[in-house]
């Protein structure tokens, strides 16, 4: 009975860590970012800012999906359960490393390339629009992850709150 109390505790933070995390992303992409692209007229001031917004929100993805890692392989490792939600949130911690250590990287570097040739009226001229094409590129590429990260964890959410476990009395 004390095993099965202990698996439904990990459940339970598995839960309210992956809403929180699905609630702040939903939250910033569907409301902030939109709102500062319509109140910030400068497309490189906001993009700036959502950047910096992103950037931000990497460390603490990064802190939530390494915490939920290590909480999802000891219910593996100690209770043989949850496999399918270790999966899912390994998956998960795999595109917060892939945001953090190249996506939001690079996206910083072409913006930053982007505006210089702005500034200096040097778009359109040979090799310029290339750095607004592979911005653009890398700009749908996280969106497009973005929506899978957030595909992914409402899964968990929902494996989460609809399966029920059948008792660990076995263990």
């Amino acid at each position: 009975m004390v095993v099965f109390r202990e698996f439904i505790m990990i459940k339970k933070i598995i839960l309210t860590l992956v809403s929180i995390w699905w609630g702040w992303t939903v939250i910033i992409d569907f409301a902030v970012v939109p709102m500062v692209f319509r109140i910030i007229n400068d497309f490189f001031n906001a993009g700036e800012l959502g950047v910096a917004l992103f950037s931000k929100l990497n460390i603490f993805e990064l802190i939530a999906s390494s915490l939920l890692l290590i909480i999802a392989s000891s219910s593996v490792l100690i209770y043989k359960k949850e496999k399918t939600t270790f999966a899912l949130i390994l998956s998960a911690w795999i595109i917060t490393l892939i945001y953090f250590f190249y996506l939001t990287p690079k996206l910083l570097m072409l913006t930053e390339l982007w505006k210089k040739a702005d500034s200096a009226n040097q778009i359109g001229i040979s090799g310029i629009s290339d750095i607004q094409q592979e911005h653009q590129f890398f700009h749908k590429i996280y969106v497009t992850i973005d929506s899978l990260k957030l595909f992914i964890l409402s899964i968990i959410l929902g494996l989460q709150l609809f399966k029920r476990e059948k008792s660990l009395e076995s263990t």
